[in-house]
């Protein structure tokens, strides 16, 4: 068995700027983005959590009207991108699925166990990347990860890339290590 990657995108419960506990709404941005990026590198499942039942109707219908309706004639890629994405309430509806979860931040704990996401791409099993929204995950709410992948390190002065960009760089370092 090699190793098998699917994403979740977390939506609560993560942080805000103050470092509280918060929600934050789903967007087509990142429905659209996540699926495509994970599609690109054959990634799947792509789970959103989000604990409210209206967040999962909006994104239901937006990935009908893509993979059944009008868009899906329209834009055939996308239908298929979408196919791959599922609707969660909470993280622990997902863990059953897999052997392995590990968290994503640009700051992780102190004490925390970091894995090269490169050296992820050399484990057996069912691995699930975890990114949080907002001003990322809410780690003492959540349950204990395997781990937390490395930073993504820059130059410049900005600490903070969005949800979107952090996915495709971890993507792209994990599957180009495989090549």
């Amino acid at each position: 068995m090699r190793c098998r990657i699917s994403v979740a995108l977390v939506h609560a419960p993560v942080l805000n700027r103050q470092g509280k506990t918060a929600v934050t709404a789903v967007t087509p941005v990142d429905v659209y983005d996540f699926a495509r990026s994970c599609a690109f590198y054959g990634v799947q499942p792509v789970y959103l959590v989000h604990p409210a039942p209206a967040m999962h109707r909006f994104v239901e219908e937006l990935c009908a009207y893509w993979c059944k309706g009008g868009g899906a004639r329209r834009n055939p890629a996308r239908a298929q991108a979408l196919a791959s994405v599922r609707m969660v309430s909470c993280l622990q509806d997902v863990l059953g699925e897999v052997d392995a979860w590990w968290y994503t931040s640009a700051r992780p704990p102190a004490h925390a166990p970091i894995v090269s996401v490169r050296d992820l791409a050399w484990r057996e099993g069912r691995h699930l990347l975890v990114f949080g929204t907002g001003c990322g995950l809410d780690a003492a709410a959540l349950p204990e990860p395997s781990g937390w992948l490395s930073p993504i390190e820059g130059d410049g002065m900005v600490r903070h890339l969005s949800v979107r960009a952090a996915l495709s760089i971890y993507l792209d370092r994990l599957f180009a290590g495989r090549a």
